[in-house]
């Protein structure tokens, strides 16, 4: 092959963003919803560029946002080609889930402290006896972020899965309910390997978008357009003021960092 690891990868996500890489900020905020980036870019009036990711650079807040697509080989695909760029400094989750554990209610925040490898990505960048963790150091900002804006953080363990429409199984959710599973969701164990893999810092901010053990908890069409109008703007003030706290705090963030690879 004529090119190496490093540039293949780098023109991969210029190819993938449509975007320069010089024009990628610092701190990295990735989504799986279009709406959401659509949003970041009113917010912050950043600029947008359009592949088969999309992302906004918002300079004056030294943060960009990617959304990437549903599922674990996108999201493996998004942490590699990040871990390539010369000045990143972090990256933070902010999807959804499904909240398992009836602790939970529609419009909580987790911070999963880990995740479940129940996907089938991860494995092609650690083998599968390790665990799937983010950066805590990173983790810590996006709880003091959730805590700012009045809310109580959840942190436990989350179950990332490659199945869509798993609800009716029951022994698959007999399974859920035993080993004491706060989520499920579609990519977190996979970023968060993949993460560890090439030393990236990352956390995840993740809204309870819906209960779907519970009676009448699974959402549906109505209930999807009722979590974005009433807890998009909220999410994404959250992410934004984590990022600016991790960027005022880099020096410190950084020497933590060291004792976590």
């Amino acid at each position: 092959m004529s090119l190496k690891e490093h540039e293949y990868v780098r023109q991969t996500l210029e190819r993938y963003t449509n975007c320069p890489l010089d024009e990628f900020c610092d701190h990295i905020l990735i989504t799986n919803f279009r709406r959401y980036l659509t949003r970041f870019q009113e917010k912050t009036k950043g600029r947008l560029s359009e592949g088969n990711f999309r992302i906004v650079n918002a300079k004056d807040l030294n943060c960009s946002m990617i959304a990437f697509g549903i599922g674990s080989p996108p999201a493996a695909l998004v942490i590699n080609c990040l871990a390539y760029l010369d000045s990143l400094k972090s990256v933070i989750m902010l999807g959804m889930c499904g909240g398992i554990d009836d602790i939970l209610n529609t419009g909580d925040y987790l911070v999963p402290s880990a995740a479940i490898r129940g996907e089938g990505t991860s494995r092609h960048y650690m083998p599968p006896e390790f665990p799937a963790i983010p950066a805590s150091s990173v983790n810590l900002y996006c709880i003091g972020a959730v805590r700012k804006l009045g809310f109580t953080p959840h942190c436990g363990i989350v179950y990332t899965t490659d199945r869509r429409l798993w609800e009716f199984d029951e022994e698959f959710v007999d399974y859920l309910r035993r080993r004491r599973i706060l989520a499920i969701e579609m990519e977190l164990a996979t970023l968060f390997t993949v993460a560890y893999r090439y030393e990236v810092p990352i956390g995840s901010i993740m809204l309870v978008s819906d209960m779907p053990l519970q009676r009448r908890g699974i959402k549906d069409k109505r209930l999807s357009e009722e979590i974005y109008s009433r807890y998009m703007d909220t999410h994404l003030d959250i992410g934004i003021d984590a990022v600016a706290k991790l960027g005022t705090n880099w020096g410190k963030v950084a020497r933590t960092l060291t004792s976590e690879w």
